[in-house]
C-alpha cells in the first residue's frame, strides 16, 4: 500500500513533467517519456529514491533540453537533497517555494534562461553546499542573508565539484556583500562576468580556506590588501582580471606557497614586483612579471594592460624551459629586449606591444621555432627586421607596427608562409615590397604596410592573396626634393589583380602616386565595404557599380582628373566614353552652345589673368631680386626664391621637417638669425596651386596667439626659370601634437588641458570672432605646432573655406569658395562631408573632438582595433557611460596617476589627487564626444567647449598643481 508521502512525490512529480514538457522549447517531452504510471515514479530518468519509504532525493535532468519552466510544486518534494537541471532551456522565474526544501544540499540551475533576482528563499535551505546559477538572466543584487548559511562550502562560477555556488555570466549588479565574510567553510569564491562595482570588503579576508577565487570580468576597484598572503595560505587559483583595480601588488603574495594560477590581466596595478616569489615552485600562470626568478612549473605569464615599469630582465632566458604564453603588452615596460628570450624555445606566443622599448629587434627570436604569434608594436624599436625572423615557419601574426625600424622587408619572411596577419605600419621601411615575398606569404589575412617609404611599384602578385580582408598601402610617398636614396617614389598604376581578392573587405591606396586609370575589376568585389584611393594622380572614369555605387564607402578626393561616376560625386561628364569623336561633338554643338563656350572661355581667360596678377603680382624675372609679399604690406617680410634657397641650405633633405598632401616643409634660418620653417609647393600636385592661394588669403587677415604667424608668401622663379611659391612661417621649435601624442616625448595631463584649451581659442576665432569667417577643414594633431614655451598654434591653412565675406573689393569670388574637393584628412573629416554635405563650422568642431579623444587615450584613429564599425568615438563614449574611464587613459597618463599617488604625503591626498586628475581626464573626453557626434546641428559648439574646459582649469586643484609646477621648473633653472 502506497504512503500519503509517496502520493505527494508522486503528485508533485507529475506537476513538473507538465510545467516542463508543457512550456516552449525542449524536446517535447521525450526526454521524459518515462514518466507515466506504467512504472513506479522511482524508476523515471533522472529519479532517485531511497529510504524505506522510497522518497525521492535526488533530481538529475542536466542537459536533457527539457524546456519549460519549474514548477511550484516542486517545494512538495521535502526529501529532495540534491537539484541538477542545467542546460535544459528553463525560462520564467525560480519559484520561492524551493525555499521549503529544509534537506537541500546541492542546488544546480546553471546554463538556462532564469530570470527575475537571485532565490532568496534559498537563504532557508541552511544545509546547502552547491548553489549553481550561473549563465541564466538573473538580476539585482547580491543578498546580504547568504552569509547566514553556514554550511555553504563553494561560491564559484562554474560546475567544477559537486559542491558549488555558481552566481557567474548574471546580471548581479551592486557591491560584494559584507556578510560574506561570515562564510567560514568557503573554499571556493566565483563571482565572475557580472556587473558588480565597489571595493573588496574587508570581511572577505576572513575566508582563510578558500581555494579559488575568481571576481573577474567585473567592475571592482580599490586595492588588494597589503597582508592578502596571510588570510588565504591555501588558495591555489586567483582571478582579478578585468576590473578597475590599482595600486601595488600584496607584498605578502609570496607566503600562499600553493598558488598556481594569479591572474590580473587588464587592470592597473603598478609598482615594483614582491620579493620571494621564487619559493612558488607550484606556479603555472602568472601576473605580474617575476623579473629576475626562476619557476619550475611557469607556462603562461600575462599581465596584459597594466602599469607596470621597468627593464626586462638579461635573466629572462632562465625564466622557465616550458614557458609557452608571455603577455606583456600595454604597460611602461622600458629598454631593450634581452637576447636571452631565444633561450625561451617552448614560447608560442609573445606580446610585449605599446611600451616603452628601444635598441633592435634580437635576432635570437628566430630561434623560437614553435612561436605562432609575435607582437612588438608600439615601441621605439630601430635598426632592421632581423631576417632570422624567417625561421618562424608557424607564425601567423607578426606585429612591429609603430616603431622605428629602417631599411627593406627581408627577403626571408617568404618562408613565414603561415602569417594570416601583418603589422609593419607606421616604421621608416623604404625600397620595394618583393613580389616573391607577397607570393609566398599567400595566407594573409591583415596586411598593413601604410606611412612608410616603399618606393616602385606594388606588386600584381597580391591579386594571388585570395583571403586577404585588409589591404592598406596608403601613404608611401614623397614630394618636394627627394632624397636620392628615395628618389624612386611609389607610383604606377593600380594592379588590375586586385580585382582578385575576392575577400578584400578593406582597401587603402592613399597617398602614394598611382597614375591611370580604375580597374572596373574592383566594383565586383562584393565583399569591399571600404576603398580609399584619394590623393593620387587618378584619371579616367570611375566605375559606378559595387561599392562605387555607395558614396560612404570609397574615398577618391585629391584626383582632378578623374570623371563620370555616380551623380553624388558631382564630378565631370567623360567624353572619352562617348561613341563620337571630338569632331562629330563640335559638328553636333549648336551655335549658342558653342558663343557660350567661347565668351566663358575669355572671361574665365580674364578673371585667372586678374587673379593671377592679384596674387604674383610682378613676379620677378631674376631670381636673386625680392618677390612680393602675397599677404599684404608692412608687416611681413620680402624674401625672394635665393634667400629662402640660403636659408634652407639649398632646400637640403636634412631640413625636411615634414611633408603634407602639397609640399614639403624646411626648417630654416635668416641672415637675421630668425628661425623660419619654409612651406614649398610640390606644384606637379594637382591642387597645389588651389591650397597655395587658400592658405595666403586666408592668413592674410587674421591675427590670433594660438594661430600659425605666417611672414611672408612668395611667388617667384627659381634659377632653373620654373615657377616657385613657398609659405614662410615662424618656426615652432617643438613640433607636432602627432610628435608628441605617438613619438618619444611625453605630455602631462595639464599640458593636455592646455592644449586643448588653445586649439579651442584658436577655432573660436575663426568661427566667431573673424571677418570673414573661415572654416579650417584640416584640425588634426599635425597641424597642431608648439612654440618655446609650450603654447600650440593651429597651422596649415591649405584646405581652408571662407563662408561669408564683408567686401567683395579686396576679396575675389572665389576665395569665399571652397578651394578643393572632399575637405580634410580620414578620421577627422565629419561624415557629413564624406555625403557631399556643405562645409560648416561643425565639420571644424568635429575633428576637434577626434583631437581631443586621441589626446586623452593615446590612441590613433588609425589602430587596428578600429575595425568592424568601431571608431574612437564609439569606443570612448561605452567606456565612459560604463565608468571604466582607466581602460582607455594613454599609458602615459597612467603613469603620471602612479606617480603623483607615490609622492602624495598621505592616503586622503593620494585618493584626492588621483579622483582629481580623473575628472579632469573625464571631462576632456566628454568634451570629446560630444564635439564628434554624428549629427552636426547636435555637435557641441565651440564657445561651449572652451567655457567647460576653461572651468576644469581654474578649479583649486589645477590651479595648485599648475603653481608647483611653475616652481618646479624655476628651481632647476
Amino acid at each position: 500500500m502506497t504512503v500519503s508521502g509517496n502520493e505527494t512525490d508522486h503528485a508533485a512529480l507529475i506537476a513538473l513533467k507538465a510545467a516542463l514538457v508543457g512550456g516552449s522549447g525542449g524536446t517535447d517531452g521525450l526526454a521524459l517519456s518515462s514518466w507515466n504510471d506504467s512504472h513506479h515514479f522511482c524508476t523515471w530518468v533522472g529519479v532517485t529514491c531511497e529510504g524505506g519509504q522510497q522518497r525521492v532525493t535526488i533530481l538529475d535532468l542536466a542537459d536533457y533540453n527539457t524546456g519549460g519552466f519549474i514548477s511550484p510544486f516542486i517545494g512538495n518534494l521535502s526529501f529532495l537533497r540534491v537539484i541538477n537541471l542545467p542546460g535544459n532551456g528553463l525560462q520564467v522565474f525560480i519559484p520561492k517555494e524551493i525555499g521549503l526544501l529544509s534537506r537541500l544540499e546541492v542546488f544546480n540551475l546553471s546554463n538556462n534562461a532564469l530570470q527575475g533576482g537571485f532565490p532568496l528563499h534559498l537563504t532557508n535551505c541552511t544545509r546547502l553546499l552547491t548553489i549553481s546559477c550561473f549563465s541564466n538572466k538573473l538580476e539585482g543584487k547580491i543578498p546580504d542573508q547568504l552569509g547566514s548559511m553556514p554550511n555553504l562550502q563553494i561560491l564559484y562560477l562554474e560546475i567544477k565539484t559537486s559542491q558549488e555556488l555558481g552566481l557567474g555570466k548574471n546580471r548581479l549588479q551592486g557591491s560584494i556583500p559584507h556578510d560574506l565574510g561570515k562564510m567560514k567553510s568557503l573554499t571556493i569564491l566565483s563571482l565572475q562576468g557580472n556587473s558588480l562595482s565597489g571595493t573588496i570588503p574587508s570581511s572577505l579576508y576572513n575566508l582563510t580556506s578558500l581555494r579559488i577565487l575568481s571576481l573577474v570580468d567585473n567592475q571592482l576597484s580599490g586595492t588588494l590588501a597589503p597582508s592578502m598572503g596571510l588570510h588565504f595560505p591555501h588558495l591555489a587559483i586567483a582571478y582579478f582580471g578585468m576590473n578597475s583595480f590599482t595600486g601595488i601588488l600584496p607584498p605578502t603574495l609570496s607566503n600562499i606557497s600553493g598558488l598556481k594560477v594569479f591572474d590580473m590581466v587588464q587592470d592597473h596595478f603598478f609598482g615594483n614586483v614582491p620579493e620571494g616569489l621564487q619559493r612558488l615552485q607550484y606556479l603555472e600562470s602568472l601576473g605580474p612579471w617575476p623579473w629576475e626568478k626562476q619557476f619550475r612549473s611557469l607556462k603562461r605569464l600575462n599581465i596584459d594592460k597594466n602599469r607596470f615599469r621597468g627593464p626586462l630582465p638579461y635573466s629572462i632566458g632562465n625564466l622557465s624551459s616550458k614557458i609557452e604564453y608571455l603577455f606583456l603588452g600595454s604597460n611602461m615596460i622600458s629598454r631593450h629586449i634581452p637576447v636571452g628570450i631565444g633561450k625561451l624555445v617552448s614560447l608560442v606566443a609573445f606580446g610585449v606591444e605599446y611600451n616603452k622599448l628601444i635598441g633592435e629587434v634580437p635576432s635570437s627570436i628566430g630561434n623560437l621555432v614553435k612561436l605562432q604569434q609575435l607582437t612588438l608594436g608600439g615601441n621605439r624599436l630601430h635598426g632592421t627586421i632581423p631576417s632570422s625572423l624567417g625561421n618562424l615557419k608557424n607564425l601567423y601574426r607578426l606585429g612591429l607596427e609603430k616603431n622605428r625600424l629602417e631599411e627593406s622587408i627581408p627577403i626571408n619572411l617568404r618562408h613565414c608562409s603561415s602569417l594570416r596577419e601583418l603589422y609593419l605600419n607606421g616604421n621608416k621601411l623604404n625600397g620595394m615590397v618583393s613580389v616573391e615575398l607577397i607570393h609566398s606569404l599567400n595566407q594573409l589575412i591583415l596586411l598593413y604596410l601604410s606611412d612608410n617609404y616603399f618606393t616602385g611599384y606594388f606588386p600584381a602578385t597580391v591579386g594571388e592573396l585570395m583571403n586577404l580582408n585588409v589591404l592598406d598601402i596608403s601613404n608611401n610617398k614623397f614630394s618636394g626634393e627627394i632624397p636620392a636614396e628615395l628618389e624612386n617614389s611609389f607610383e604606377g598604376k593600380i594592379p588590375s589583380s586586385l580585382g582578385s581578392l575576392v575577400a578584400a573587405e578593406y582597401v587603402d591606396l592613399s597617398g602614394n602616386n598611382l597614375s591611370g586609370g580604375i580597374s572596373s575589376e574592383l566594383q565586383a568585389l562584393r565583399n569591399l565595404q571600404f576603398l580609399n584611393i584619394s590623393f593620387n594622380r587618378l584619371e579616367g572614369p570611375v566605375p559606378t557599380e559595387g561599392i562605387f555605387s555607395n558614396l560612404t564607402e570609397f574615398y577618391l578626393q585629391g584626383n582632378e582628373k578623374l570623371c563620370g561616376g555616380i551623380p553624388q560625386l558631382h564630378l565631370p561628364r567623360c567624353w572619352s566614353t562617348d561613341k563620337i569623336n571630338k569632331n562629330e561633338k563640335r559638328r553636333s554643338m549648336s551655335p549658342v552652345i558653342i558663343i557660350s563656350m567661347t565668351v566663358s572661355t575669355f572671361f574665365g581667360f580674364v578673371f585667372v589673368s586678374i587673379f593671377t596678377w592679384m596674387v604674383c603680382k610682378k613676379v620677378p624675372k631674376r631670381n636673386n631680386t625680392s618677390a612680393i609679399s602675397l599677404v599684404g604690406e608692412g608687416q611681413y617680410l620680402r624674401l625672394s626664391y635665393k634667400q629662402l634657397r640660403d636659408a634652407t641650405d639649398r632646400f637640403s633633405a636634412a631640413n625636411i621637417i615634414g611633408v603634407g598632401s602639397f609640399g614639403s616643409v624646411y626648417s630654416g634660418a635668416l641672415r637675421d638669425n630668425k628661425s623660419v620653417a619654409v612651406k614649398v609647393m610640390n606644384l606637379e600636385k594637382h591642387g597645389a596651386v588651389k591650397s597655395f592661394k587658400a592658405e595666403c588669403k586666408a592668413l592674410s587677415n587674421i591675427r590670433h596667439r594660438n594661430l600659425l604667424p605666417i611672414l611672408s608668401c612668395c611667388c617667384s622663379l627659381d634659377f632653373k626659370e620654373s615657377d616657385f611659391l613657398a609659405l614662410v612661417y615662424e618656426l615652432m621649435p617643438n613640433g607636432s601634437l602627432e610628435s608628441w601624442l605617438h613619438g618619444s616625448r611625453i605630455l602631462n595631463l595639464i599640458q593636455r588641458l592646455d592644449i586643448a584649451i588653445d586649439a579651442a581659442c584658436a577655432l573660436e576665432y575663426l568661427h566667431h570672432d573673424c571677418e570673414p569667417q573661415i572654416v579650417h577643414c584640416d584640425l588634426k594633431p599635425n597641424n597642431v605646432l608648439f612654440d618655446a614655451d609650450m603654447v600650440a598654434h593651429v597651422g596649415d591653412f591649405g584646405l581652408a573655406k571662407i563662408l561669408r565675406v564683408a567686401s567683395f573689393e579686396n576679396l575675389s569670388q572665389e576665395q569665399s569658395m571652397s578651394s578643393l574637393g572632399i575637405k580634410g584628412t580620414m578620421g577627422y573629416v565629419p561624415p557629413e562631408y564624406g555625403m557631399a554635405g556643405n562645409v560648416l563650422i561643425q565639420g571644424d568642431t568635429y575633428s576637434y573632438g577626434i583631437l581631443l579623444l586621441e589626446m586623452i587615450t593615446g590612441r590613433s584613429h588609425t589602430d587596428h582595433i578600429f575595425r568592424d564599425n568601431s571608431s574612437l568615438h564609439n569606443l570612448c563614449k561605452s567606456e565612459v557611460m560604463s565608468s571604466n574611464m582607466l581602460h582607455i587613459l594613454d599609458p602615459h597618463l597612467l603613469a603620471e596617476l602612479n606617480n603623483d599617488s607615490e609622492n602624495s604625503d598621505g592616503r586622503n591626498n593620494e585618493a584626492m589627487e588621483v579622483d582629481k586628475m580623473l575628472e579632469c581626464a573625464k571631462a576632456i573626453i566628454e568634451v570629446g564626444i560630444a564635439c564628434s557626434l554624428e549629427s552636426p546641428n547636435e555637435r557641441m559648439d565651440i564657445k561651449e567647449a572652451l567655457k567647460v574646459l576653461r572651468k576644469k582649469k581654474m578649479t583649486k586643484f589645477f590651479k595648485r598643481r599648475v603653481a608647483v609646477r611653475r616652481q618646479n621648473v624655476h628651481r632647476h633653472r
